[in-house]
């Protein structure tokens, strides 16, 4: 049967034009189709007649709702030339190039990089501190943020968090991608998961799970970085460091805070984990944040935001093009 390419556009003469190049292309391997909709289009995805959708970036919310848990490929045209990359294409760019987006096969997933949080001196301000720099990092692209603290409190309004998640992956029969968005709290510039419902499910994760989590095709391509806060250095926070390309760590500007991240720093390095111990982004927190609220966060969150962006700008391990994001679009 041959594959659909569905264009679903606001713009209906973009879309129509765009299907007409495409369809008279002799490499172009699928037939482009132009749907007004998500639901227009729906019946065609369901019955696995569909290759790849390409869609207005305006539409996001109803044509996810319509493909994730169907294996189809998701395209978004931006109205910006330097939105993102991977699975977004420029609208006014060239139909050449849209159609190479629509055609190049990948040798692996878009990456998405994993961004780690841990302090090793603890304090109650972590996690405050975890989510609020995942939130300007948002602000650069879209982030999916999670906390393994075992008594979060952060979306804890929502009975369903990480607990369900790391069931759902587990789980053999089939794509778990529909479920997990379910458990999705959604923000204009991050997602997040609820914690965990009971502080012993945390024991039981795996880096086999952490590392399915991970996985960008769970997710579809909408998120530029996972950020993960972890609260304890036992077993299952050290496998899920180890997923982590970065680790960001504040260091308390306090003599007990800084001979606790010496000793940190010192049995990471002597534990012989140079992958983990090269990933250790440092960054101050001059004072406690319950001092002075709302500026002593703001100061702490721009140096953690700067010291992701400062090693990103460097000569890394990682792919460029998937972590450009935290330097800004042009980076």
């Amino acid at each position: 049967m041959e594959k659909l390419v569905a264009i679903i556009d606001v713009m209906p003469e973009y879309g129509r034009r765009l299907a007409a190049y495409l369809n008279n292309s002799r490499t172009f391997p699928y037939r482009a189709v132009v749907f007004s909709s998500a639901d227009e289009a729906e019946s065609y995805i369901k019955n696995d007649g569909v290759y790849a959708v390409l869609a207005a970036e305006e539409l996001e919310k109803a044509v996810l709702d319509v493909v994730v848990g169907t294996g189809v490929k998701l395209f978004w045209l931006r109205e910006r030339k330097d939105a993102y990359g991977g699975s977004s294409m420029y609208r006014y760019g060239s139909a050449k190039e849209i159609e190479r987006g629509l055609t190049e096969t990948k040798e692996r997933e878009k990456r998405i990089p994993v961004i780690g949080f841990f302090s090793p001196a603890g304090g109650a301000e972590a996690e405050l501190l975890s989510r609020k720099i995942a939130e300007e990092l948002g602000k650069k692209g879209k982030v999916l943020y999670f906390s393994m603290f075992p008594f979060g409190i952060y979306g804890r309004e929502c009975e369903d968090g990480l607990s369900e998640a790391v069931y759902f992956i587990r789980q053999p029969d089939g794509e778990p991608r529909l479920r997990l968005r379910r458990l999705l709290q959604c923000g204009e510039s991050m997602d997040s998961i609820g914690p965990v419902r009971w502080y012993t499910d945390l024991s039981s994760v795996t880096k086999t799970d952490m590392e399915s989590f991970f996985r960008s095709g769970l997710w579809e391509t909408k998120y530029q970085a996972f950020f993960v806060a972890v609260g304890q250095f036992d077993t299952v926070g050290r496998n899920v460091l180890g997923c982590c390309d970065n680790v960001l760590v504040p260091v308390w500007e306090t003599k007990d805070g800084r001979r606790i991240q010496e000793e940190f720093r010192r049995q990471i390095k002597e534990s012989g984990d140079t992958k983990l111990y090269s990933g250790i982004l440092e960054f101050s927190v001059e004072k406690s944040l319950g001092a002075s609220p709302e500026e002593a966060v703001a100061a702490a969150v721009n140096k953690g935001v700067e010291a992701i962006a400062g090693d990103y700008g460097r000569d890394s391990q990682n792919d460029p093009g998937a972590i450009g994001f935290v330097r800004g679009a042009d980076g």
